[in-house]
């Protein structure tokens, strides 16, 4: 991992401070506002600290209001349910006293039953683009310098656009494609690799509805944000391999936009689904 490269590790090891609480550590990662996908990750670790080792299997979550960069951050773990198959956790994330975060984490072990999935995509292999490197600098072009800063911030998500950055104006077709792997290598623990798949899962999901409107997301007149979210986890998988999120927009209306997406492991195996609904509206201060 490059020098300066925040390790997902190291976000997802939270303190534990008794009864439930845990402790999350702050990013580095940006100035303005704590990233969406960290406090996911980091509630769906508090809450599976909690667990007898069943995996996670689903996650609905509602984001409150924005994280503030530099201060930890407080996950309330609470047992909803522990049953013979399923157990279940509500986690509320704080920052001096205000919520930020509100997550239901359903757990279970796999049972026997039918088996069937929605079939993979046909994209070009990870190994057949261009360098990260590469990739990063053909994305510069046309944007910002603020942007162009946030671009060149290493993340411990390493993402490869299939179908390029949405760069020009105009509405364009709205499925997209990006294959994600974490940078650094993790153990066996099935939960590590939710978790960390958790904070990739908030990357790239607003694309698909601002491609199918024609809207840029460094557009200082829109006001963008992530308003709540889900995953499900269909069967084991490794996020230090590279996954492929094939993501579209159902609708935009409102000021939201809606957006899921399929993930596929390299093999083709279905692994998981995602599901988001975003703000995406006009600045009323503009």
């Amino acid at each position: 991992m490059d020098a300066g490269t925040e390790s997902l590790l190291d976000l997802l090891d939270l303190q534990d401070a008794g009864g439930g609480l845990f402790i999350g550590p702050p990013s580095r990662e940006s100035r303005f506002r704590v990233f969406g996908g960290q406090l996911i990750a980091q509630a769906l670790a508090a809450a599976s600290f909690t667990v007898d080792g069943r995996p996670c299997h689903s996650l609905h979550a509602y984001f409150i209001r924005p994280g503030k960069p530099g201060r930890p951050i407080e996950y309330e773990v609470s047992a909803m349910r522990d049953g013979r198959t399923f157990a279940t956790r509500k986690v509320i994330a704080l920052q001096r006293d205000e919520p930020t975060l509100e997550l239901i984490a359903s757990f279970a072990s796999d049972a026997e039953g039918g088996e069937h999935q929605y079939e993979m995509p046909e994209v070009p292999p990870p190994e057949s683009f261009p360098n990260e490197a590469e990739r990063i600098e053909d994305s510069l072009k046309g944007v910002p310098p603020a942007v162009a800063e946030m671009l060149r911030t290493p993340r411990p998500v390493e993402v490869i656009q299939v179908q390029g950055r949405h760069r020009q104006g105009g509405a364009r077709p709205s499925s997209t494609h990006s294959w994600m792997r974490a940078r650094c290598a993790l153990t066996s623990d099935p939960n590590l690799h939710r978790c960390a798949f958790a904070y990739a899962s908030d990357m790239m999901l607003l694309e698909p509805s601002m491609r199918s409107i024609g809207a840029k997301f460094w557009d200082d007149a829109l006001q963008v944000a992530s308003l709540d979210h889900a995953v499900w986890f269909h069967r084991p998988f490794r996020f230090d391999d590279w996954l492929l999120l094939a993501s579209e927009s159902t609708s935009v209306s409102g000021g939201r936009g809606f957006n899921r997406s399929s993930v596929f492991s390299r093999d083709g195996t279905l692994v998981a689904s995602i599901a988001q609904e975003g703000m995406i509206r006009k600045r009323e201060d503009v």
